[in-house]
């Protein structure tokens, strides 16, 4: 067994080293141990090594609301099934109705993922109508939301997803940032908005981008002395007045 001191050294570079890396020290100690003829002490570490091989990266985001407006099902049946990607990643998606989903919690959302269909004329579905009131009342104030909708409908109806784009927009201009684009389904939707999740997985799953710090705005240098200009003379003109005995000189 290694001593406290040596262990936590091996912990700290199977941490700091990436799946490259690790398989490439994995197989570096099985070699060495094995030219020296021992082969039990090497089992613990490539052990560990395999352990932190496997096991998936933490997400960056440990908590999301998938909140989902439907008439037929459709909808329902998408968000659950986002929820249950986003568990096996080990984040904490809330499920929920947007019938069932309460309004003043919007504002205290930090990831918010909503899957609504459009209905007749560009209408959500009636479940949705009240949070859909909601959200357009001019007062509304989102400035810590991230965002991103999925908007489910019919390309043979004229207004095609626009239930979702209302959404989409007044999230948007109540100061909600939008994670990724809107994305809109047709009737046969089921590869497209898995995609689109996926994308949504990645985003939550990429370390947050530390914001760049804005280039110094350069600062001119004073001039100093005189300055010397050099040209060609085109036009010598004299502006004294008539009958003057000065003569126009010229500096070169």
């Amino acid at each position: 067994m290694l001593a406290t001191p040596k262990l936590t050294q091996i912990q700290e570079l199977i941490a700091g080293s990436s799946r490259e890396e690790l398989v490439w020290l994995s197989g570096y100690l099985a070699g060495v141990v094995a030219s020296q003829g021992q082969s039990a002490p090497i089992q613990a570490v490539q052990t560990a090594v395999a352990t932190a091989v496997e096991a998936p990266a933490a997400p960056a985001i440990n908590k999301i609301t998938i909140a989902y407006g439907t008439e037929t099902g459709n909808s329902k049946k998408l968000a659950g099934d986002f929820a249950a990607k986003a568990k096996k990643k080990g984040i904490n998606a809330k499920l929920v109705g947007l019938e069932q989903y309460r309004l003043g919690d919007l504002a205290k959302e930090e990831y918010f993922f909503a899957v609504i269909s459009t209905q007749g004329d560009g209408e959500p579905p009636a479940a949705a109508k009240k949070f859909y009131d909601h959200i357009h009342q001019g007062s509304l104030k989102l400035e810590r939301l991230k965002y991103g909708v999925l908007a489910l409908g019919d390309t043979s109806y004229p207004l095609f997803c626009k239930a979702g784009e209302d959404v989409d927009h007044q999230l948007h201009k109540a100061g909600g940032q939008r994670l990724l684009t809107l994305e809109k389904c047709d009737t046969d939707y089921e590869l497209q908005a898995g995609k689109w999740f996926e994308t949504v997985l990645q985003q939550l799953s990429a370390p947050a981008a530390a914001p760049s710090a804005a280039p110094a705005p350069a600062v001119a240098a004073r001039p100093t002395g005189k300055k010397t200009y050099t040209g060609t003379v085109l036009a010598n003109i004299n502006l004294n007045d008539r009958g003057s005995a000065k003569k126009p000189t010229i500096s070169r």
